[in-house]
């Protein structure tokens, strides 16, 4: 199924499934009003040139690459992309809302995340204090969602350059004979036990201690302070799947704070999604990384967060996600940018990141130079949108039949709809 689609073809859907032909498409919402085609309509339809919306196809899983200098309008695509997959409103027809999990990371930690809007620790607490609708909650990970590879990198083994201290040899010893337990046992991790196995079977010497009792401070100041029994480890699996992952809702992993470090960002990230995905319910996820220029840098940890959405792409039709990654910079992973389905891209001036973009997206690699003029005089919430799937128009004829065109190697100026939410996003000026 097209990600993105015009009128034109929203209305010949339609007539199909009145003639009882074909399913048209049964979620979609406004994405943005088309300001300029590229040569890829040579003789546009009648409804084409009267009615510019252009919309998202919110029933298919797809993923999403927007890119942009700060205060180009990336944040608030990223939000009116949120609003159709999440929220009912005279922008998008949407029976079946699907759940959110959006990443935040700013290490300065003085603003909320934009996608918080949708709702129209403290110091978390007060940034989103004046947001209605907005409950906010530490993030405390239990002893039962811990295995040997999430330990491994929330204590930042692999972050260790070279050869890794006998300390860490011993770590990986224990986690891995409490694996294999787990596996005989039929039972979950164990941070107890692996405490009192480091404490009984590890002879290490004191300048060994220090460093590994740092690592292990950091891994337990993401622990909840006291492991809950069985039962009340049900109860928070049951609040997880009944009230977190409902239709509709939207969860916001902040971690914005001085005390955090991208790496350490990463590693939990990555945590969340797999918890995520473990429990996710009938409804499709949408997997959100808002300003992930900020932590999606040259660090393992940020490789292996990397790879996991990946794979997640790679494979999200069998699992029903949609991924939307908004950066300043579209030089964070080539990989995603090659994957991912669409690309909206907002105003830039460096023509580093034009050459990144030439090498990966379908109509960037010809007229680069006219490309790239473009892109520098746009507007705020202008765009350029790449999409090779995307249809835009029907073209009809009197002997043929009717023949779908695909935006292909081009592709459409357009200006981003207002949000139906309120926006937080707007710039401060003097």
């Amino acid at each position: 199924a097209t990600p993105v689609f015009t009128q034109a073809v929203l209305e010949y859907g339609t007539n199909l499934k009145a003639n009882g032909k074909e399913e048209s498409i049964a979620q979609y919402g406004l994405l943005a009003g088309i300001l300029e085609s590229s040569n890829a309509l040579k003789n546009p339809s009648e409804t084409h040139e009267k009615d510019i919306r252009l919309f998202f196809n919110t029933t298919a899983p797809s993923s999403v690459f927007i890119c942009g200098s700060q205060g180009s309008g990336k944040s608030h695509s990223l939000s009116c992309l949120l609003e159709n997959f999440l929220t009912q409103s005279k922008a998008n027809v949407l029976p079946r809302p699907l759940t959110g999990i959006v990443f935040h990371y700013d290490p300065f930690g003085g603003s909320p995340c934009e996608a918080a809007y949708l709702s129209s620790a403290k110091d978390i607490s007060a940034i989103y204090s004046h947001l209605p609708q907005v409950v906010v909650e530490e993030l405390r990970i239990n002893q039962s969602d811990l295995d040997t590879r999430k330990m491994m990198e929330l204590m930042a083994v692999s972050s260790v350059q070279g050869s890794i201290p006998l300390y860490l040899h011993v770590v990986q010893r224990i986690l891995k004979d409490l694996r294999i337990e787990e596996q005989l046992n039929g039972t979950t991790f164990n941070y107890r036990e692996f405490k009192s196995r480091l404490t009984i079977d590890a002879a290490l010497a004191p300048g060994q201690l220090g460093p590994l009792q740092q690592r292990l401070d950091n891994l337990e100041s993401f622990m909840v302070r006291e492991q809950p029994s069985h039962t009340h480890t049900l109860d928070q699996y049951n609040r997880l799947t009944r009230y977190i992952l409902q239709p509709g809702q939207l969860t916001i992993v902040d971690l914005s704070c001085p005390c955090v470090t991208e790496e350490t960002a990463c590693s939990l990230f990555n945590i969340c999604l797999d918890l995520f995905l473990q429990h996710r319910a009938d409804a499709g996820l949408v997997i959100a990384l808002d300003e992930a220029h900020k932590y999606m840098t040259d660090t393992v940890e940020s490789a292996v967060l990397t790879a996991k959405l990946f794979e997640n792409i790679r494979v999200q039709r069998h699992l029903g996600i949609r991924v939307i990654i908004s950066t300043q910079e579209p030089t964070i992973s080539p990989k995603l940018l090659d994957l991912c389905s669409t690309t909206i891209v907002h105003r830039f001036t460096s023509p580093d990141w034009m050459q990144a973009l030439k090498k990966h997206l379908a109509g960037a690699s010809i007229l680069t130079t006219e490309l790239f003029t473009k892109i520098v005089a746009l507007r705020r919430g202008e765009a350029l949108l790449f999409c090779p799937s995307a249809i835009i128009d029907v073209r009809r004829s009197v002997t043929k039949h009717p023949q779908l065109v695909k935006l292909s190697h081009g592709h459409l100026k357009i200006r981003v709809r207002e949000r139906v939410t309120r926006d937080g996003g707007r710039s401060v000026v003097a």
